[in-house]
């Protein structure tokens, strides 16, 4: 390896270090924070940050867990991102148009008989 290329590279790394390092010196502010819960078990929470996160989230004991919220934010790339979600008997159901969709299911092309 070229000394003069290592060098270079680490003053790179030590360049992209120092400006990572600075984007979290500025504290975010929490704008809203609200939690609530009592003694059957329910809950919620709701809190936004000053950089556009927002999250909420509410829930119960009924025959198990069951909670149902969301939350969102701009992606690195500037794109929107809304989750919602619901959770319980039925398991996690995250709905949001930035997850993959499965696939329909294809029809075969003949019918299966059974003998």
């Amino acid at each position: 390896m070229d000394i003069h290329v290592g060098i270079h590279g680490m003053r790179l790394a030590c360049l992209v270090a120092v400006v990572v390092a600075d984007s979290y010196k500025t504290p975010i502010p929490i704008l809203k924070d609200d939690r609530t819960q009592n003694a059957y078990g329910e809950y919620t929470f709701d809190f936004e940050t000053g950089n556009g996160i927002v999250r909420n989230e509410a829930g119960k004991q009924a025959d198990g867990q069951e909670s149902s919220g969301g939350w969102s934010y701009t992606a690195p790339e500037g794109v929107p991102i809304k989750l919602s979600f619901t959770s319980g008997v039925g398991g996690y159901q995250p709905v949001g148009d930035h997850l993959p969709v499965a696939p329909t299911s294809v029809p075969l092309p003949y019918e299966r008989q059974d003998y």
